[in-house]
């Protein structure tokens, strides 16, 4: 039995049965595989096909396999569709073989069978547009349903259909290193770079990246979350909140925008602090101080504290999930109701810790009406202590922006500035 096709089939079960984390998964395994690259694209590749997968085998059986049939035979069908340094006898060999390793001897002719129907087979898509825009590109129906509600088909179908940037964003530490200093930087390592336009650079990760990050002249940031950053608008002097900060991008950008501040970052688990404590070392911020707090409950000692407060609640993710597919194969429309209603309370609280003429940001990784744009109509409908207020960024805005994915950098964002009456 190939090790890495066992190692992969390893990760993929753990993912689709427990809903474990792919990336955490891999790196439990990456130093055991023969070819990690090879590991990693069958991880990712299954699983950012996985809503296409599951409807091509439909057309192969009757009836559902178990799950980890059914994730061998994704495994394998992505293998003979999209891997062709693999001979497709030896595809359907090797995935016979991992039906034993997994307990499932018994299902090792119905595996065989299946995969060698797959091969030729000719898969029929969908007629109706939704459907097959949800096939082809792999996003579940009710996501598709929800943007074409909200954006018309056009933009809905510029959203689906566009891909992620493919390389890493960084950003130099300006503490200590210009923008123009890191790009002398990576010419010195001949290691090749192309601006993004929002103070950084696209880069393909390396160990020289990897060097300059653990010695904390760069960071990896994405430009969306930059421009939540700079709608915080903050001043020398300003005390500043983050709720729900970890790991702590954003509070130790805004800690490089201004000079004598004081900012308290707070997440609810205690391992997500040690993770903004860990990122602020590492960069040399002095002025984060890291606490365990819920974002939900008030907490009477922050009441009108502080300048600006920052509210990146929790959030379905949809607006990366074309560098995180996991994030498509748990949410639901019913989860996203639940972390609405999560979202408003977080942002209720963030209001009353902001002093009188002080600054709320709210933001999240996402482009559905129900996280974004309800939760602020809400605010501004029920509260007569806050106005929307024209972010000083480099997007036209109106108070609140929805930013989508546009191939080139940026994700899917929503960005929206309170000013407290």
């Amino acid at each position: 039995m190939n090790k890495d096709f066992r190692l992969a089939f390893d990760v993929l079960d753990k993912v689709f049965r427990e809903g474990a984390y792919s990336n955490i998964m891999l790196s439990e395994v990456i130093d055991k595989c023969d070819n990690r690259g090879l590991v990693t694209k069958l991880v990712y590749g299954v699983i950012e096909n996985s809503v296409n997968l599951d409807y091509y085998l439909e057309q192969l059986v009757t009836s559902r396999p178990q799950k980890k049939v059914s994730t061998i035979l994704k495994l394998g069908m992505y293998m003979l569709r999209h891997l062709n340094s693999v001979p497709d006898h030896a595809v359907v060999f090797e995935m016979v073989d991992l039906a034993t390793y997994a307990n499932k001897k018994t299902q090792a002719g119905f595996v065989n069978a299946v995969l060698k129907k797959c091969i030729g087979y000719d898969y029929k898509l969908p007629v109706d547009k939704k459907e097959r825009l949800s096939i082809e590109y792999s996003v579940p129906m009710w996501i598709v349903t929800s943007y074409f509600k909200q954006y018309g088909e056009d933009v809905a179908t510029t959203i689906i259909s566009t891909k992620a940037h493919p390389l890493e964003h960084i950003r130099p530490n300006t503490k200590y290193i210009s923008y123009t200093e890191l790009a002398t930087m990576l010419d010195n390592e001949f290691v090749e770079y192309t601006e993004s336009g929002y103070g950084g650079y696209y880069v393909q990760n390396n160990s020289v990246i990897t060097d300059m990050f653990r010695d904390g002249d760069i960071t990896f940031q994405s430009p969306s979350s930059m421009v939540v950053g700079r709608a915080a608008g903050v001043k020398d002097g300003d005390t500043i909140l983050d709720i729900c900060s970890a790991p702590g991008g954003k509070a130790i950008y805004m800690s490089e925008l201004a000079s004598n501040l004081n900012i308290t970052a707070t997440d609810i688990h205690p391992h997500r602090v040690k993770q903004i404590i860990d990122y602020a070392e590492r960069m040399d911020v002095k002025c984060i101080t890291a606490n365990v707090m819920d974002g939900t409950l008030i907490n009477e000692d922050f009441k009108g504290k502080y300048d600006i407060v920052l509210a990146d609640v929790p959030c379905s993710g949809l607006g990366v999930a074309g560098k995180k597919a996991d994030i498509y194969l748990s949410k639901t429309m019913d989860g996203v109701n639940d972390l609405s209603d999560i979202q408003y309370k977080i942002l209720q609280n963030a209001i009353d810790y902001t002093k009188k003429g002080g600054v709320i940001i709210y933001s999240t990784c996402t482009m559905l009406r129900e996280e974004n744009y309800n939760i602020i109509g809400k605010t501004l409908k029920l509260r007569d202590d806050v106005v929307l207020e024209v972010m000083d960024i480099d997007i036209e805005n109106k108070g609140f922006i929805q930013l989508l994915p546009d191939g080139k950098g940026l994700d899917g964002f929503f960005i929206a500035r309170l000013r407290k009456c």
